[in-house]
């Protein structure tokens, strides 16, 4: 069987899949990234388990065409780099294609993980015959894969999509990158624990007042129950992000917008009042025929569009 693999790797896990040759994965390792150990330690990992997955499927490196490995950004597609992704330490400017190919004879491709999340989406999931996609996902961070006529789109370096980093409100709490204001600050995971945090105190009525270290499924949970602050924590949420969906809407014109990431399993109560804001922020041309769905992949979009990914890299490589 000559086939593929595709690669997820995030901060907290790392999974390997092995697919035949039209795409369809065969085995799947999962690992802790233990990316805290440092670069060496998570890429001698990923190596690793290139080799286990290798070994369940009784294959070896020459019946593999390619590898597509999708992880966070920053990073530089066409010279193959990982530029320094926040949540993987001591990744800056790596060469992570050259050192996956040689390491495992392999020819190795990398990607943004929510733009192979997109493609897996196009092409096996939700976005199947959407020419023009978003895919956005909103789970510890916030980000966008875009695909316009069909081919995936990702900037002059690669970085395009960065839609958490849209600022939203102008003075708005501190982000990771820097600036104030950025959506990612307010609408993530991340954004909506701070946001618990800092006015928890100030609600003793509120089921998250006394609360140690409020997370994101704390505030969905206390809004599910009625409580007044969780509800009033994910209204502002939900409006921002949909103020920065409207923007992606007059921009691209899409088709199909995907909603992924465990923040978006929050429901209607940050849907809501997403849609009223994205509806009042965007032009009612641009949105004209405009469907937003949840994914069909689940969590595996980004796996599987990783295999994608390979596929279609060994497609347009020199024959030799």
């Amino acid at each position: 069987m000559m086939g593929f693999i595709g690669i997820d790797l995030g901060g907290t896990q790392l999974r390997v899949a092995v697919a035949d040759d039209r795409g369809r994965l065969r085995t799947v390792v999962r690992e802790p990234t233990q990316a805290a150990r440092g670069r060496d330690h998570v890429i001698d990992r990923i190596v690793a388990a290139v080799k286990e997955s290798l070994r369940k499927e009784q294959t070896s490196p020459r019946r593999i065409r390619a590898l597509g490995i999708g992880l966070p950004g920053p990073v530089d597609p066409a010279a193959g780099l990982v530029i320094s992704p926040a949540n993987l330490p001591g990744f800056r400017n790596v060469p992570l294609n050259r050192i996956l190919t040689r390491a495992t004879g392999i020819p190795s491709y990398l990607h943004h993980d929510a733009h192979l999340a997109a493609l897996g989406e196009h092409r096996r999931g939700a976005a199947r015959g959407a020419s023009d996609m978003i895919y956005v996902t909103v789970s510890t961070g916030i980000g966008a894969g875009l695909l316009l006529r069909g081919e995936l789109y990702a900037g002059a370096h690669g970085i395009a999509g960065e839609v958490g980093h849209i600022v939203v409100q102008r003075d708005g709490p501190l982000c990771t990158c820097g600036n104030r204001g950025c959506l990612e600050a307010i609408a993530s995971g991340t954004g909506i624990a701070r946001a618990a945090r800092e006015l928890a105190p100030g609600a003793p009525g509120s089921a998250l007042y006394g609360l140690d270290h409020p997370h994101a499924e704390d505030v969905a949970r206390g809004a599910r129950a009625g409580d007044e602050l969780a509800n009033a924590i994910l209204e502002n949420a939900g409006s921002y992000l949909g103020l920065a969906m409207g923007t992606l809407v007059n921009l691209f014109n899409p088709q199909l917008i995907v909603l992924g990431g465990s923040v978006i399993k929050t429901g209607n109560l940050l849907l809501g009042p997403m849609r009223r804001s994205m509806i009042a922020s965007s032009w009612k041309a641009s949105r004209r025929g405009l469907r937003i769905v949840r994914p069909a992949l689940g969590d595996d979009a980004g796996l599987i569009g990783a295999v994608e990914f390979a596929r279609l890299r060994a497609r347009h490589a020199p024959q030799a």
